[in-house]
């Protein structure tokens, strides 16, 4: 049953989040631990994650597609 979300139910359910998430409100929209969600960055899980400098950011739509996946 894993498919891709559509647009519209993206857009729905990620109103109040900006599209360019901190790890922080990376790990709590997917409810993981911090720790977790580096751990998984590390192994590769999320290629949505991008690190221009010392920050790491997340860009909301491709992580959830990548989590869902």
């Amino acid at each position: 049953m894993n498919r891709k979300l559509t647009q519209p139910e993206l857009d729905g359910s990620l109103r109040e989040l900006p599209p360019i998430l901190t790890p922080e409100e990376a790990a709590s929209l997917l409810r993981l631990k911090l720790s977790t969600l580096y751990r998984h960055v590390s192994e590769g899980r999320y290629n949505g994650a991008v690190k221009r400098g010392k920050p790491l950011r997340f860009w909301r739509d491709r992580l959830v597609q990548e989590f869902m996946q």
